[in-house]
């Protein structure tokens, strides 16, 4: 089979992503989903013959939100007339191209087009309910505030470090701040902060906001000298409660290996 790309006009784009690409971020709708390309110029047809095969979108010279049309299906020969079209366009070396919302099921094709995986990622969901949050007695949990926050990025540093979300701290800090300035002070209300009662140090923190019009974990992290304590569970189940009454679920998008990833799937 013979592949080509052209552009795509970004409204139809938008509507074949929307209907074919899977809800992996558990978005709520259709309409939202169709949303998130709609004003882009960066989508492309895989076409085989004249019959569109595949919808790809290409930016910052990395591959992304591959989907298949139907009878069509992703296969490895399709990616590599991705792959070399995306070398060419950009005039890149192949260890300089990078993909990234690659599907499960799309993974063999990728590999089989010489591409290595080197980060997971997943949208995580669960519903909210009534919970008995309680916390270890040495402990103390509070709402955060905008005065938390050099605090709060310490205990990112340590709490993340050597993991697979290690960052900068000036990327802690910046995403702190940016927290701090959208957050609505009613949602901020099912976000906790964990202090030791005896050294009076940060032990943990759970951040919680709203994207697309559902509750997401924006960051969650206990440092290594206080885990095995049950402190994350807690704040995740204090999160699902105090949420229950005006939103349905509550998302998380993880990193594999993230201790968050296991913690999640046993709430």
């Amino acid at each position: 089979v013979e592949y080509r790309l052209v552009k795509a006009d970004p409204k139809a784009f938008s509507k074949y992503f929307a209907t074919y690409y899977k809800n992996i971020w558990f978005r709520p709708s259709w309409a939202e989903f169709a949303k998130i390309l709609s004003d882009s110029d960066d989508g492309y047809w895989v076409l085989s013959g004249d019959d569109k095969a595949a919808g790809v979108y290409l930016n910052d010279e990395s591959i992304g939100l591959v989907f298949g049309i139907p009878p069509y299906s992703i296969t490895s020969e399709l990616i590599r007339e991705v792959k070399n079209h995306a070398l060419q366009s950009w005039s890149l070396e192949e260890h300089d191209l990078h993909a990234y919302n690659v599907l499960d099921e799309q993974e063999f094709a990728f590999r089989e087009a010489d591409f290595v995986q080197v980060e997971s990622r997943q949208c995580m969901i669960r519903p909210t309910e009534q919970l008995e949050a309680s916390f270890d007695v040495n402990y103390i949990a509070r709402v955060p505030s905008r005065k938390d926050i050099s605090e709060l990025v310490e205990v990112f540093r340590k709490a993340y470090a050597n993991g697979p979300d290690e960052r900068e701290v000036e990327v802690y800090m910046n995403d702190t701040v940016h927290y701090f300035d959208q957050i609505d002070p009613k949602l901020l209300q099912a976000s906790s902060l964990i202090y030791d009662r005896a050294s009076e140090e940060m032990a943990g923190v759970c951040l919680i906001s709203l994207w697309e019009g559902l509750p997401l974990v924006y960051s969650i992290a206990v440092t290594a000298e206080h885990r095995g304590k049950g402190l994350a569970g807690t704040m995740l189940e204090r999160a699902l409660t105090v949420l229950e009454p005006q939103h349905p679920l509550l998302r998380l998008f993880v990193t594999s290996g993230n201790r968050a990833e296991q913690l999640y799937k046993n709430k």
